[in-house]
């Protein structure tokens, strides 16, 4: 990705389970040249934000 990423107080559920919040008020920002890695336990919503960087889905609320 070119330029630089910003994510302020994403909020995302999946559509199959509304009710299961995976990201709650997350908020981080890449700028150019940066490399950025995403750790954490299984489930915790890494590929969840690689998804909405990709814009396979939309946040329910932020930007």
């Amino acid at each position: 990705m070119k330029g630089q990423i910003e994510l302020k107080n994403i909020e995302f559920s999946y559509p199959a389970r509304p009710d299961i919040k995976i990201l709650n008020g997350i908020s981080f920002s890449v700028n150019p040249g940066e490399t950025v890695a995403l750790v954490g336990t299984s489930g915790c919503g890494k590929s969840t934000v690689v998804s909405l960087l990709l814009r396979y889905y939309n946040p329910e609320s932020g930007k």
